[in-house]
């Protein structure tokens, strides 16, 4: 099959608010492949790391203290030698390998992918469907507490607050884009309103719509 005609829905999503889980829902009414942390396991193989090492640089750009600690890393003559820091890569030469990676999923099946900018790794290819899923900061919250198991409302504002930082900080610094513009994307969900089973329906009636029109044009 020509990669071209492989249908790739890439789904953005808020923490908290069930666009992972609605990206597997998806994926499993349609048949496709789902992608979430296997373009991370890939990039940990090429990278001969740990998955689980690598995970803490995953869809993140650098703070100043990481690049404090590679500076001091390399050694300053008028400094104390300190010991290499172990880092892989840059934030964006792991952001350009996992683009590699999902395109490369993109030429090979149907496919869900979730987060990791695939919207703009994949926004060249024609049978891209891009979704952002996201939700009132109070229902993440909750949904946070009740699939983490956080008793603390406060710790869980804290992790979505301190995720819609993190996320807005990566896509503008690797894409040079404001992460939840409409624009970027075919379709934007509140999952709270809709819910998860109708957003695969809706999402469902969508997807031939839209890549029968790319074919075409």
């Amino acid at each position: 099959m020509d990669s071209a005609s492989h249908t790739v829905i890439t789904i953005s999503r808020q923490i908290g608010s069930g666009g992972t889980y609605i990206g597997y829902l998806l994926a499993k009414e349609l048949g496709f492949k789902y992608v979430d942390r296997e373009v991370l396991r890939k990039a940990a193989e090429h990278l001969k790391t740990d998955e689980r090492w690598l995970e803490q640089y995953d869809e993140r750009s650098s703070g100043l203290i990481e690049s404090v600690l590679k500076v001091f890393s390399l050694g300053q003559p008028e400094t104390t030698y300190m010991p290499t820091v172990k880092l892989p890569v840059y934030d964006s030469d792991l952001f350009r390998l996992e683009c590699r990676i999902m395109k490369d999923i993109a030429r090979r099946y149907d496919a869900v992918i979730v987060g990791r900018g695939a919207f703009h790794a994949l926004k060249d290819h024609p049978g891209q469907v891009r979704l952002f899923i996201h939700a009132p900061i109070d229902f993440r919250i909750q949904r946070l507490m009740k699939v983490q198991g956080i008793s603390d409302a406060g710790e869980a504002r804290k992790i979505v607050e301190e995720s819609d930082m993190r996320r807005t900080k990566f896509v503008r610094d690797m894409i040079g884009v404001d992460w939840t513009d409409a624009r970027n994307f075919h379709l934007c969900l509140d999952a709270s309103l809709v819910g998860f089973p109708a957003s695969v329906e809706l999402i469902r009636s969508l997807v031939p719509v839209k890549t029968k029109r790319s074919m075409n044009s």
